[in-house]
């Protein structure tokens, strides 16, 4: 494979607004920090976070960044997850391919990680992983060249897949659960306490009201 960067963009402490109705401000900083957290774990135990960088304009997430071993990337305000991509594939550009990963995938596993690398492998050079809803993007993997249209926040599932068509790109779709579930709503929030999983973002959940 060729040389790949994850980029993890974090949109700054003011996040989890709609998660208002079940946390307060303060716990859903915690909440956000607990998710990144994960996920940069996660990236870690697949052996890629020497590769992965965060970019944000918030202090705290490029510190949590800094001491899990990735790459900080600073960007100087929220102008949208297409933004900060573009700013982490500036800040590499040695970089042939990159895997852009939301920072709020609380049940995000290697193995699924490994699942969207493996379709590359077979010659897919473009993967995608969709949000429940399968309006979102919850994991893209495309090259440098051509230059892909992203289109996060904007239908992006279908958006991306019809980019790819469009260049002629071979793309995959990665539908694993680890991949699909991320926290947005209040119902996210009850969902993944169900779970039962033992994590910190798991814990905060389960200390929600109902």
């Amino acid at each position: 494979m060729t040389s790949l960067a994850v980029i993890v963009p974090v949109k700054s402490s003011g996040s989890k607004s709609r998660l208002s109705p079940a946390l307060s401000a303060e716990q859903r900083r915690a909440f956000a920090a607990s998710l990144l957290k994960g996920v940069i774990q996660t990236v870690a135990r697949a052996g890629l976070v020497g590769s992965c960088m965060v970019v944000s304009s918030d202090d705290g997430a490029l510190k949590t960044a800094a001491g899990l071993g990735a790459r900080p990337v600073r960007e100087s305000g929220d102008a949208g997850v297409n933004a900060a991509v573009r700013v982490g594939m500036d800040a590499a550009r040695d970089i042939d391919e990159f895997l852009v990963l939301p920072s709020d995938l609380p049940l995000l596993s290697v193995a699924d990680i490994r699942a969207v690398l493996r379709l590359r492998r077979r010659g897919l050079e473009v993967v995608v992983s969709p949000s429940r809803s399968f309006d979102g993007t919850n994991a893209l993997l495309f090259p440098r060249t051509p230059a892909f249209p992203l289109s996060f926040d904007a239908d992006s599932f279908w958006n991306h897949l019809a980019g790819a068509a469009r260049l002629r790109l071979p793309v995959g779709v990665c539908a694993r659960g680890g991949i699909t579930f991320d926290v947005d709503s209040p119902a996210d929030l009850r969902s993944l306490a169900e779970t039962g999983a033992r994590t910190e973002s798991a814990a905060i959940a389960r200390g929600a009201p109902p």
